[in-house]
This record gives structure tokens, sequence and C-alpha cells, in this order.
């Protein structure tokens, strides 16, 4: 049974919720909307004004001489960091993006190098705190198994079995999400693309380093016992690692992707499986498809989705991920 203060906290929210559309609300849409009585709404929106979250402004009613106070979310008073790097084509480079609780970009770049570490991450995180003192909280995505706060099985090398996460809460004190890049990219996809119950797969395939997968269940991120859900690259393909990825380059990896695409069907169902990375062309969606109908019955086919550039996905998934982080330490 919940105490006095987690519902609270979980009706602080389904308020806050609302108003990061960006409109302004009154106590009795609010009320209307989260289903919470008018008296808890007003409650909670004075404490949101006092505290600077929220910004009050009278508006006026049907009725003559009748006036209400419309809330709308304070862009000054909090912002998110979406930070990760990665290896594509064979460069280096860590990414980040800056935005407010209505999801407006404030910063974002990226920058390459022959080397990343951690220490790289750590000062860029320094530099937008500084430009940033509103920070609440980080989300950082790793192309590796995201292991209880530790990076491990990376895409670079140098932060293998590094505990980023201890690292950055002990320096900076925000909480820190991280995870695999594949659960953020697909949850960020089905937050953008999906209905409440779907079941979505995204299969990566970049090239130069082993392929990535995420599956969505019905709102729900399939990590697995300890986040090795969806390293598709571990499958038992017949050929060493080193071999595969001699295999991963234009022309010959589709056979590898539509038999992982096999694979995923009868174990998670997907209604839709969205193919991308930078090996991955239009026409291929229905080359793997081909290939799934040959042991997949038709109506057990999900629709096959080509999608070239997931970066949007990646930040979204990102976003919200950081954005849970702020109301889970709250």
């Amino acid at each position: 049974m919940k105490n006095t203060a987690e519902i609270k906290k979980e009706n602080q929210r389904r308020i806050w919720e609302i108003l990061r559309d960006g409109k302004a609300h009154t106590k009795q849409e609010a009320s209307l909307i989260t289903g919470l009585s008018q008296a808890t709404c007003n409650t909670i929106l004075n404490e949101f004004e006092t505290e600077g979250q929220v910004r009050g402004d009278k508006r006026k009613s049907g009725e003559v001489g009748r006036s209400s106070v419309a809330y709308r979310l304070n862009r000054d008073f909090e912002s998110f960091l979406c930070i990760g790097f990665e290896l594509i084509k064979g460069r280096r480079s860590f990414f980040w993006r800056v935005k407010t609780a209505i999801g407006e970009v404030l910063d974002q770049g990226r920058t390459y190098r022959e080397m990343i570490t951690c220490r790289d991450i750590e000062n860029k995180v320094k530099e937008l705190k500084e430009r940033f003192p509103n920070l609440q909280a980080i989300a950082m995505g790793t192309p590796s198994v995201a292991d209880k706060g530790w990076i491990r099985h990376c895409d670079l090398p140098e932060f293998d079995n590094v505990p980023v996460v201890e690292i950055l809460e002990e320096r900076f004190h925000l909480p820190v999400h991280l995870e695999n890049d594949m659960h953020y990219k697909v949850y960020g996809y089905y937050l953008k693309e999906c209905r409440r119950e779907d079941t979505v797969t995204i299969l990566n395939y970049p090239g130069n380093v082993l392929p990535g997968m995420g599956t969505v269940v019905e709102g729900k991120v399939i990590k697995g016992w300890n986040q090795f859900a969806g390293m598709v690259g571990f499958l038992p393909y017949g050929i060493t690692r080193e071999e595969q990825l001699k295999s991963l380059v234009p022309g010959a990896y589709l056979p590898f992707l539509a038999r992982g695409a096999a694979s995923v069907i009868p174990l998670l169902n997907p209604r839709v499986i969205v193919l991308t990375g930078d090996l991955v062309e239009e026409g291929h969606a229905e080359q793997v498809r081909r290939y799934c109908e040959k042991t997949i019955p038709e109506e057990y086919l999900p629709e096959f989705v080509w999608v070239p550039d997931i970066e949007e996905y990646y930040f979204a998934g990102m976003f919200e991920r950081a954005i849970e982080e702020k109301w889970r330490k709250k």
C-alpha cells in the first residue's frame, strides 16, 4: 500500500505531465484531465507556483467579471541533459542535447575524437552544468550492455567496465540514467509512432560494429535479467564474432538481418519491426519479409518499416528517461 508521500508525488506528477504540452491549463481543466479533485489540483498547483515550477496567468471566462488562473510550466525552472557516445563508420563521437521540461532544445552538439574517454564526458557535463545550473537529471546512452550503472561489452573498448553512473553522480550530484542505446531508440519510437498496446522491435545494422536490437511490449522495454536483451550480435550464426564483423558490409550483411528478424518474430511477436542502420536500404525491408515468409505463417508476420535515421527517436527516449529519473529521485 502506498503511503501519503508516495500518493502525493504520484498526484504531483500527473498534474505536471499534463502541463508538458506547453499550454496553459486551469485547475478545473487539470481536475477533468487527471481525475483528481479540484482541491487536490489547487493545492499542488499552488505549491508548484510557490516553487517556481509553474506560472499562473489570469484568463477571462465566458461570464462577465469572472476570471480564472491558467498555469503553464516555467521553461526556465529546470532542464534535462541527454548525452551519449557511439562508433559510426569507424568514427568515434559523443553528442548531447539539453531540453526544457516541455521539450524545447536549449543546446545540442556532437564532437568527433580519435579516442573518447569518460573524462571527455565528465568535461562536457561540467561545461553544460555551468551553463545550465537548473539541470535536474541526465540520461546517458551507450552502445553496450548497461549493467547496474556499469558499461560492459562496449563498441568503444575504452569504456568497458567503467562505473559511469557512480562517477557522474558523485561529481555532479545529479541523478543519472544509463541505458543501452537501442533501448532508448525503441522506446522513443514507441512513444512517437505506436499505439499503447503495441509490440515493436528495432533492428539496427550500422556496419563495422555488431548489430543491436530493442523491443517494447505495451510500453515496457524488454531489458532482460541484467540488461543483455537485444544483443543480437551474440546470436549463434555458426561463425565467430570476428567473422561476423567482416561480413557486416554492404551486399553481405543481409542474411544476418533476415535471420535476426526471423528469430525475433516467434519469440516476441512484434506488430512492427523497424529496420535501420547504415547498411540497411529501403528495398531490404521487402527482402527480409520474403525471407521470413518461408518459415513464419502469414498472419503472424509483422509490418516491416525502413527508417534511415532514428536519431530523433534516440533523443526522445533519453529525454523521457531523464524526466523519469527526476521523479524517481524526487
